[in-house]
């Protein structure tokens, strides 16, 4: 990887006959195309065409390996990818949850009818550095092959879902 890419996720392609992967370069947003067997990292988008210092986070992708999604924390937007042509990816939709909703965790349902995002990445406080807050809501968004559309039955607020006080959603576990 260049020098201060910033990467903290590798998605590897289902069935890909190369063993190629993607990661994304959190602080230089850029979406890379890694080739396992040569430790090369080919640079395929700008995510900076979407949200210039957007933060590309955390990843998931389809079971074909036909479909990317790439929360982009600072930016308060998920983007979903056509990777069927892992060298010249497409975006497909720019979902935009809104200035300072901060996703960050996504993770598609096991149909990949659904996906499901946090809005919290890290706050370390006072004590730290890192301040990415989020507003702590978790949304579902619908998958179809070409869209990502949010669910508007199902908003999930966790400043007030619990009697004791305010929460931070980061990772999820779900059936």
């Amino acid at each position: 990887m260049p020098d201060g890419a910033g990467t903290i996720d590798v998605k590897l392609i289902p069935g890909d006959d190369e063993a190629r992967a993607f990661t994304a370069g959190m602080v230089d947003d850029k979406l890379y195309l890694l080739g396992t067997a040569q430790g090369t990292a080919t640079p395929v988008f700008d995510f900076s065409t979407i949200a210039r210092g957007g933060w590309p986070q955390l990843m998931r992708m389809t079971n074909d390996g036909k479909r990317l999604f790439v929360s982009l924390n600072v930016a308060g937007k998920v983007v979903m990818f056509d990777t069927s042509d892992p060298r010249r990816p497409k975006v497909l939709k720019v979902l935009d949850l809104g200035a300072n909703s901060g996703p960050h965790y996504i993770a598609l349902t096991e149909d990949e009818k659904r996906l499901v995002i946090s809005d919290y990445f890290l706050n370390e406080d006072q004590a730290g550095k890192v301040h990415a807050e989020g507003d702590h809501i978790v949304h579902v968004a619908k998958v179809t092959n070409k869209d990502l559309v949010l669910d508007p039955r199902f908003r999930l607020d966790f400043n007030t879902a619990f009697g004791t006080g305010p929460a931070r959603p980061h990772g999820m576990t779900f059936k």
